[in-house]
């Protein structure tokens, strides 16, 4: 997010007004960019974060290396806890992704 972004939400917080959903991983606030994701898939969960459609992409790829029968309502208890830890992991992996990148960046600027 920048630092302008920034800047605007917490205004529009301070005024009261509910500020525009923003990806959870990156901080991207156009909200022609940003979808809804069902943390454990559609069939699973009506947990949803806020994702710009780029990050929605990168973890959504993950979830469907998982077979559809094995991420199905239908499938085994064990296989829809291992599909919430390889969803719950992808979104990890991104913002760690982003975590690094913000650290490198704090450095450069210091």
């Amino acid at each position: 997010m920048s630092k302008e972004t920034y800047a605007n939400t917490v205004k529009r917080s301070k005024k009261g007004e509910i500020p525009h959903l923003a990806c959870v991983v990156c901080g991207e606030d156009d909200p022609d960019l940003i979808e809804m994701h069902h943390v454990d898939g559609r069939n699973n969960s009506e947990w949803k974060k806020p994702l710009c459609k780029n990050h929605h992409f990168k973890v959504t790829m993950k979830q469907n290396k998982v077979s559809p029968k094995a991420r199905s309502k239908d499938t085994s208890l064990q296989n829809l806890r291992a599909f919430n830890i390889i969803s719950i992991g992808a979104l990890v992996v991104e913002l760690g992704n982003r975590l690094i990148k913000v650290g490198y960046e704090m450095v450069e600027n210091v």
